[in-house]
């Protein structure tokens, strides 16, 4: 498969080039040039269906393996041109040039000012006409992102996160053994029990975005400025997404109340006996405001709260031994007095498909960008999450009125 993937992006990166040739025969008026580029361009449009349909088809069956698309492996190792490119500085003022303009891939591919962001679109296989609206976020906007993110709580971190560049597919998960194997006489017949069953778990991508209006002020401002901005305020909306998105998906779980007074006892049970005791040791405490006020104020008979400190993370507390996350009450609120609980291994129990990295475009002439004297931002995340074992965690919930150790 990496053989095909490779020769699939061969195939786009040598479209590409015969694109760059028909626009700047174009430029120079060159219309015989210009032609037979774009004829050369054409007739790989056939061979790049062919080799796509190659690839849905041959991963298809095969286990655990998305339909079509890069390997996150293989999403990672960009060419070195196009990593050089979205790491120099050059590249980081052509983007935020870009901004100011209000200059997108779509109206404006063949404007010089933005050639180098439109090389390293399309030197990744990106087309400027299709759904990747916007242009690659320079290399030190993506590590000011990502910092703010590891800011934030993240549920993200405990779910197994994914990469596709598919807008559909699936994924095939497996049932775990329940027996070991048969013990049989020499020569004697092997049995077929215990057979894994395969359930195929499908997921469709949908896009999440929002408008940012930035000030003519701002925009005057120099690049760093631009940037941290931007880089702050996305971080904070992605991580928010994210975290409401797969708060939906542990909300399918069916609650069951521990009665005030038995908090203590009830949690203790969960971690028992609720859950497989292999998922038990990995687990998570997911819990709002609310729920980690009451679970830190239990202690036992000899005044020992329930919550220690964890020694590799003095911020972080443990309930036997397992991280609690407590997040906000709004984010994760009370149902009638009710505090709700989340225990269990995220990363078994759901995943999170991401499609691509947040997409930035601009215009200052849409929207209300144009009455208000200003450019907007639109930004764009692509995933979404599918649960993979409901087994792997469980819902409790905490009584707000009476609890006691």
């Amino acid at each position: 498969m990496a053989n095909l993937h490779q020769k699939l992006y061969d195939l786009k990166h040598q479209r590409a080039g015969f694109l760059k040739d028909a626009q700047d025969a174009l430029g120079r008026d060159d219309m015989n040039a210009y032609k037979t580029a774009m004829d050369q361009a054409a007739a790989l449009v056939d061979q790049i269906d062919a080799q796509q349909a190659l690839i849905n088809e041959m991963a298809r069956y095969q286990d655990g393996e998305p339909q079509g698309g890069i390997q996150p492996q293989q999403r990672d190792q960009l060419p070195k041109s196009v990593t050089d490119m979205l790491a120099s500085r050059e590249y980081a003022r052509t983007f935020c040039m870009a901004m100011r303009l209000g200059l997108n891939p779509i109206v404006n591919r063949g404007d010089e000012r933005i050639s180098m962001l439109m090389n390293a679109l399309q030197e990744t296989g990106g087309s400027p006409e299709g759904a990747d609206g916007g242009f690659l976020v320079p290399a030190d906007m993506q590590t000011r992102i990502n910092e703010v993110r590891r800011q934030q709580i993240a549920l993200a971190d405990y779910f197994t996160t994914e990469v596709t560049t598919s807008r559909t597919g699936f994924r095939i998960y497996d049932t775990a053994p329940t027996k070991g194997f048969t013990k049989v006489a020499e020569m004697g017949s092997i049995p077929k029990d215990d057979q894994p069953k395969f359930q195929r778990v499908d997921f469709t991508v949908e896009d999440y975005a929002l408008i940012v209006p930035l000030s003519n002020d701002l925009l005057a401002d120099e690049t760093a400025g631009l940037m941290m901005y931007l880089a702050n305020w996305m971080g904070r909306k992605a991580v928010l997404t994210e975290n409401i998105n797969l708060l939906a998906l542990l909300a399918a779980l069916s609650a069951t109340d521990i009665p005030a007074g038995e908090e203590m006892k009830g949690l203790k049970t969960a971690l028992n006996t609720g859950l497989d005791p292999a998922i038990s040791q990995t687990s998570v405490v997911v819990t709002n405001q609310s729920g980690y006020n009451v679970i830190d104020n239990l202690t036992d008979a000899n005044g020992r709260g329930l919550l220690q400190p964890d020694p590799t993370q003095p911020n972080r507390m443990l309930l036997k031994g397992r991280p609690i996350v407590p997040m906000s009450d709004s984010l994760l609120p009370n149902d009638s007095e009710k505090a709700p609980v989340y225990i269990g291994d995220l990363s078994q129990y759901g995943t999170l498909i991401r499609r691509q990295n947040m997409e930035l475009a601009t215009t200052n002439i849409g929207g209300s960008a144009w009455g208000t004297n200003s450019t907007e931002a639109r930004a764009i995340m692509r995933m979404d999450e599918i649960k993979t074992d409901g087994a792997a965690a469980l819902k409790r919930t905490l009584s707000l009125t009476g609890a006691g150790a």
